[in-house]
């Protein structure tokens, strides 16, 4: 008799997973059972003004219908011989009245998503600072209160290491509506990033979360494009890399989106030299764009914050304040802006020297959300810290001057004295702690007694760890800077 059960528990398996899976021509699984792409759901934002991609499997040849309840057209594919079917819609505008997207195969309904709006979906990404919640911020318990957006729309994606790329993500990714009961697992960056964006524009802001503690850049980088490239393939490749890109991002990819925000830099911080991974994040972003086929993208950055990585709690001491190899690295972040439609947001003022995860992440948020507001909605709004141009020496004194149009009303937090991260050089490139003084949209240096004439080279906010309180009327923060090319 328990051979007999035993039989039949074998065969009633065996036929479910025939039921589940077969071959096709070539030999590979083909889906046997229908599935939407657990990248989408119920309350989602689709992307306005380009297709809504819906795509799935089901039994190769299935006819699947799609109607969206703002487009009046049914719209059908047939399931391909591996399974997978992929209906697009019509591009629309903008519409935060709850829709649908009804989908039937071969004329019998199997799924409808509801609660849908239509506004712009970005992708957040990168690493602990980008994962952190709401409920870690300054100021939490208010915060969460008063995050009442309904038109914010969050999915945050489990981690998935995969060795292959993905079709689907390894679990589902609910879409949550923003309300205090759910913003308090928010990623804090990317929700203070919708809000700002939301608030100004009054359309609906999708937030795709694709981001994991501790992951370094060359994760989230397809193999292919590791290999592509000798530098990169001889500094990072090998066991690791790309597992991220193949679980969390290359499901992604028939994704309707705006464009995407990253921060991410702090487990990358020694790479060697820093301009490496310049290199890398600027292939990262080729990388993207090529999945998402949606030309160029943009994509903001976050640049890393002042930290003593030395700092310890029990003895209150740490680093050098003159150590500088983070700056370096910051540096290598600065350069990335060279590629097209990038741009950066800068954390000197609001970092902890004492924790890499510094808790005042609203500015943060909203320095990426001005940079998207500038450059992609065409708001009249300042987006950049003063940013260093060049400089004139008169003795022992140098005045430096900043790009046009980003250091206009030059002060400091709250009308502080200013912090002193200016130093100079001279031909013995020996750096000193010089004496900064503001003059209207330019800051003077004098350099101190001792120091050989004539002034060389100029750095300012280019250590570890240095909390600046230098900004503009914009209240953002002037970014660090170096004259000079010296590798140390």
């Amino acid at each position: 008799m328990k051979r007999i059960l035993l039989l039949i528990v074998f065969i009633c398996c065996s036929l479910l997973l025939l039921q589940n899976c077969s071959k096709d021509k070539d030999g590979k699984t083909a889906a046997t059972t229908f599935a939407i792409s657990n990248v989408l759901g119920d309350n989602m934002v689709v992307q306005r003004d380009k297709p809504c991609q819906v795509w799935g499997t089901a039994v190769s040849g299935t006819k699947i219908t799609v109607q969206a309840s703002w487009n009046s057209a049914e719209l059908s594919a047939t399931a391909d011989n591996s399974g997978s079917w992929i209906v697009s819609i019509p591009a629309a505008s903008a519409n935060a009245n709850p829709q649908t997207i009804a989908v039937s195969a071969n004329g019998k309904a199997v799924a409808t998503l509801k609660n849908i709006l239509i506004g712009d979906v970005w992708v957040c990404s990168g690493q602990s600072n980008m994962v952190k919640t709401l409920d870690s911020v300054l100021n939490s318990s208010a915060e969460i209160a008063a995050a009442n957006y309904p038109q914010i729309r969050m999915a945050t994606l489990a981690s998935s290491y995969q060795k292959v790329q993905a079709l689907k993500l390894n679990k589902p990714a609910p879409w949550l509506i923003c309300s205090p009961q759910n913003a308090v697992n928010f990623s804090a960056i990317a929700y203070y990033f919708g809000q700002k964006l939301n608030t100004t524009l009054q359309v609906p802001i999708g937030l795709v979360v694709s981001a994991v503690a501790g992951s370094q850049c060359e994760e989230w980088v397809s193999d292919s494009t590791l290999t592509a490239s000798t530098l990169l393939e001889n500094y990072y490749g090998g066991s690791g890399t790309s597992l991220l890109y193949n679980g969390m991002i290359h499901p992604l990819g028939n994704l309707s989106i705006k464009g995407f925000i990253w921060y991410q830099g702090e487990s990358n911080r020694y790479n060697t030299p820093p301009s490496n991974y310049t290199v890398l994040n600027s292939a990262l972003i080729s990388n993207w764009r090529a999945l998402f086929k949606q030309g160029v993208l943009p994509f903001y950055l976050v640049q890393v914050a002042p930290f003593d990585i030395e700092y310890s709690p029990i003895t209150n001491k740490g680093a050098p304040a003159t150590a500088d190899d983070y700056a370096f690295f910051r540096e290598a972040q600065a350069n990335v802006r060279a590629v097209t439609a990038t741009g950066m947001a800068v954390t000197m003022d609001v970092g902890d020297s004492t924790t890499i995860h510094p808790k005042n992440k609203k500015p943060v948020g909203q320095r990426l959300a001005l940079l998207a507001l500038k450059n992609d909605y065409g708001q009249n709004v300042q987006c950049l810290g003063p940013q260093y141009s060049s400089y004139t020496v008169s003795s022992n004194v140098a005045t430096i001057s900043f790009v046009p149009g980003t250091a206009e009303g030059l002060n400091t937090i709250n009308n502080a004295q200013m912090a002193q991260y200016f130093f100079v050089a001279g031909p013995d490139k020996i750096f000193r702690q010089a004496v900064a003084t503001i003059s209207g949209n330019q800051v003077i240096v004098t350099a101190p007694a001792g120091t050989p004439l004539p002034i060389a080279a100029i750095r300012y906010a280019f250590t570890n760890y240095p909390i600046t309180n230098l900004q503009n009327s914009a209240d953002l923060p002037m970014e660090p800077f170096r004259t000079d090319n010296w590798s140390k």
